[in-house]
């Protein structure tokens, strides 16, 4: 011990900043502002527009803000804008028709935009660039990982849901409040209620260790996750961090921890697998009652309420249908609602000493969170989870973080980074916004234009600050790369995969018992591809994907080499080129379909001894392709 103490004198003499952090966290020397909140917990309010430099430069409101800190650069061409536009909509190319349509447009640059954005917006492929975006937040997966890799057989209804809340514009409030409440949100319709229910998905995704059965560790380590995934998703916050201790950096105690955990701790998770269940709620995979469970549920059962005790899951309900030698109890069940959450006992969790589910002390009041700076929520009534009450209060107008985070991711996925560089973290270990004034101008915006995700993407698209060149070219996602192959090569097939898109009943050490029934030589939309932990193809790691047990609002862009050797050798991009190079009979078709342009005179030369199948793929490798500028 005194060694190692000495050891680290010695490091600390030459390094102040460790010197700093040991004489902080261990002789407790703190920081005056240490007690302030911080900045993402202040008051939301509407600044005031700064003055115009140049009057005839913004065409937004936002544009004010940018040009009160930056000096603009020139605007993009219109055959370069379009691209940008494209993908960042829909995440597929522009077709050379749009391409021409929109450079020939006599109409003014305004109204011309506004076109093709309005265009974009209301195509069912904006749904699916979007939500792919939502769904690395929410750690989405289509199996479970880690011991026993079971498969989330409906996880697909979850990602569909996600879909369709883009592609309708469903109000962003209404959106995270059916994520975490949907099963108890007033609906007008038995359609509606099934569609709330599905958003519910999103809190059953985790990554959990199976082999744990239904103790108290598997119940809190699920907690732990609805926990993580709600406070970071939508708000921004690390409120998990506080499970063992009170929160090392902001002001989040032990204490709001177990009470927002008593919310989940009285909700009962469905993962839409055969499953034992016990009073709890907690559930685990028991491979002997796995069976293969059908593609579509039992229409006759249709009486939406809640689940018994005794039925766990649609599979089970198919299972005793079947009469495999159990008796059913019995049972009224949606069978729509396949996984996700629905009330269960209500009770208070008592907090976890250190976060020793086996060691407990005192239970603080189910959704008592008293966090400084932030409203207090609504009082729950004896029988109630609290759920719905969560959800109210991080979807109230005033609520400081839940707009600001979402303004940020949209801006993130629009301009490459965040106002806010860091998505996923508005605490104090966070970054700093870049410009406070112009987040809260957006996030304000966002709120008073009804919490539309559309017209706040549409205001931004048109803004002059977005149609500016690029001052740092950026890469196309993995999906927009594999999709906008297929579209090219006239392979992309534009409807949905219909049914369940998994089978198997998974394998200790994920030994590959769990597959995917569709996969990349497929011709869906790569958002359809199911997405197995720990069993993703090497090309998604190749292009970034993120792994599917994190929740990553920002995804990492790396430039390595086998990325290149990818266009060359994988057979997608062989099987691809080969098509694209059967429907494009010229290198002026393969220059407008690949690059959106014409090629120069001396590219014509430099290609013409070229047979098509060689310069499309060639095409495919260049950087011009793989970047938006």
């Amino acid at each position: 011990m005194a060694a190692n103490l000495q050891l680290l004198f010695r490091r600390m003499v030459r390094q102040p900043s460790i010197l700093l952090l040991f004489s902080v966290g261990l002789l407790g020397i703190t920081d005056s502002s240490a007690n302030e909140p911080p900045w993402s917990f202040q008051r939301l309010q509407r600044p005031a527009l700064p003055k115009a430099t140049d009057p005839t430069w913004p065409k937004q409101e936002l544009d004010l803000f940018y040009l009160a800190k930056n000096k603009p650069l020139p605007d993009a061409s219109r055959a370069t804008l379009i691209r940008r536009v494209a993908f960042d909509l829909t995440g597929l190319p522009p077709t050379w028709t749009e391409v021409e349509a929109f450079v020939n447009d006599r109409a003014s640059d305004d109204d011309a935009l506004a076109k093709v954005v309005d265009a974009y917006l209301k195509s069912p492929r904006f749904g699916e660039r979007w939500a792919r975006h939502w769904l690395d937040v929410v750690r989405y997966a289509d199996s479970v990982g880690r011991t026993w890799n079971a498969p989330f057989t409906y996880a697909w209804k979850y990602r569909d849901w996600v879909i369709d809340s883009f592609n309708s514009d469903k109000p962003y409030n209404r959106f995270v409040a059916e994520q975490i409440a949907g099963d108890l949100i007033p609906a007008k319709t038995v359609e509606e209620r099934r569609d709330q229910i599905i958003g519910t998905g999103m809190l059953a995704l985790g990554a959990m260790d199976l082999s744990e059965g239904s103790d108290e560790r598997f119940i809190m380590d699920q907690v732990d996750d609805q926990i993580d995934v709600t406070s970071r998703a939508f708000m921004g916050l690390t409120i998990a961090c506080a499970r063992c201790h009170d929160h090392k950096t902001d002001p989040v105690s032990m204490k709001d921890y177990y009470a927002l955990a008593g919310v989940f701790y009285s909700s009962r998770t469905l993962p839409g697998q055969a499953a034992k269940w016990n009073l709890t709620g907690a559930g685990y995979v028991d491979p002997e009652m796995l069976v293969d469970l059908p593609a579509k549920l039992d229409e006759e059962l249709t009486s939406p309420s809640k689940l018994p005790s005794g039925i766990h899951s649609m599979g089970d309900v198919q299972d005793y249908s079947r009469g495999n030698g159990r008796t059913a109890p019995p049972y009224d069940v949606d069978p729509f609602f396949a996984m996700g959450v629905l009330e269960d006992k209500a009770r208070n969790c008592e907090i976890c000493n250190a976060g020793d589910p086996y060691d407990r002390g005192a239970a603080p009041r189910r959704a008592g969170m008293e966090i400084p700076s932030l409203p207090k929520l609504s009082d729950v009534k004896a029988g109630e989870s609290g759920r719905k009450q969560y959800a109210d209060w991080m979807t109230q107008p005033t609520h400081p973080l839940t707009s600001r985070v979402m303004a940020n991711r949209i801006w993130a996925h629009l301009f490459g980074q965040g106002i806010v560089r860091t998505v996923d973290d508005f605490g104090v270990t966070g970054a700093s916004p870049s410009d406070p004034a112009l987040l809260d101008h957006l996030a304000v915006q966002f709120v008073t234009g009804g919490w539309s995700v559309k017209k706040l993407i549409r205001s931004i698209v048109l803004s002059r600050t977005y149609r500016q060149q690029l001052a740092q070219a950026r890469r196309i996602d993995f999906e927009s790369i594999r999709d906008a192959m297929l579209f090219i090569a006239d392979r992309l097939d534009t409807s949905r995969p219909e049914g369940i898109q998994v089978s198997g009943i998974g394998g200790k050490g994920n030994t590959g018992r769990v597959r995917a029934l569709i996969g990349m030589e497929s011709p869906w939309r790569t958002i359809y591809l199911p997405v197995l932990r720990d069993l993703l193809p090497d090309d998604y790691s190749t292009w970034d994907f993120p792994p599917p047990t994190q929740i990553k609002g920002q995804r990492d862009v790396t430039t390595v080499p086998p990325q290149s050797l990818w266009f060359m050798n994988s057979d997608f991009s062989s099987s691809v080129s080969t098509d694209a190079a059967n429907k494009l009979k010229s290198i002026e078709a393969a220059y407008q379909a690949i690059l959106g342009r014409d090629p120069s005179a001396e590219e014509r030369s430099e290609t013409s001894d070229f047979d098509t199948e060689t310069l499309v793929q060639a095409l495919f490798a260049t950087a011009e392709f793989r970047y938006l500028f």
